[in-house]
């Protein structure tokens, strides 16, 4: 399986999984200029695209799947209010593709991949991650989530690869210009992860077959590479675990992850 974060972050975001012929798009929050030429230049083939995962309706991951649809022939998984929405507020041709609506919890086969998607708390009319898992591997991908219950930690344990959201530094978002209804959406159950809070769910996710960690959606005002890495580092020593074990990856905004390979 092979795992490649095009973009993260608030002004778009787009991830692929690969494994043997399928090929899948979590979220289309880019355009399909620069998803084609990131695709390409990491060596994926745009034409072979399988299907779009929307994670929710938020334009920041669903932006690009207007143009998309007229480029590729899709077959679309995201929930139906999530469905609902992006068709009532563009004018996007439905006939370019066919839509399966995504229960939490409710496996979806495609291929040879299983998706199993994640009921999220976000502001959202309905948000999900979900858990790949294909090639004897596993990949949880979770982003855009204010609270996880640690009832949902036994379907994310123990991964093979995590991109999960890694969203702000408490210290900058409540420093930061921002106004404070905003700040407080942000740091709500509904909102985003922090830092702190991110580390702290990881820590007890992983498992033996943990190699890779990437965090995701950080803020570009509010957080950076040295805040989410010193966050993880010292919630990681208080639990007497070593960060160094595994691939950590700090996803960007503007510039692709390396393709990482399971």
């Amino acid at each position: 399986m092979k795992v490649c974060v095009l973009a993260s972050g608030s002004k778009g975001n787009a991830t692929l999984i690969q494994s043997g012929e399928t090929l899948l798009l979590i979220d289309a929050g880019i355009s399909f200029r620069r998803l084609k030429g990131l695709m390409e230049a990491n060596g994926f083939d745009p034409a072979r695209l399988d299907a779009v995962f929307l994670s929710h309706e938020h334009s920041d991951h669903t932006k690009g799947l207007e143009t998309l649809s007229k480029r590729v022939l899709l077959k679309l998984y995201t929930p139906l209010k999530t469905y609902q929405h992006i068709t009532e507020k563009t004018t996007m041709d439905i006939t370019r593709f066919m839509h399966y609506p995504v229960e939490p919890d409710v496996p979806i086969s495609l291929n040879d991949l299983t998706v199993m998607p994640i009921a999220l708390s976000h502001d959202s009319n309905d948000s999900v991650g979900f858990v790949i898992q294909g090639e004897s591997k596993t990949i949880v991908h979770v982003t855009d989530v204010g609270f996880l219950p640690e009832t949902d930690y036994p379907k994310l344990h123990n991964a093979d690869l995590y991109v999960f959201e890694s969203n702000y530094d408490v210290s900058l978002l409540f420093s930061s210009d921002r106004p404070y209804y905003l700040k407080r959406r942000i740091d709500s159950v509904r909102g985003h992860l922090s830092n702190t809070d991110s580390a702290y769910h990881m820590t007890h996710l992983i498992g033996d077959k943990t190699k890779t960690i990437i965090l995701a959606h950080p803020s570009l005002e509010c957080n950076s590479e040295h805040h989410v890495l010193k966050t993880y580092r010292e919630i990681f020593d208080g639990y007497g675990l070593s960060l160094d074990r595994y691939h950590v990856i700090v996803a960007k905004q503007h510039e692709p992850t390396e393709v990482v390979e399971l």
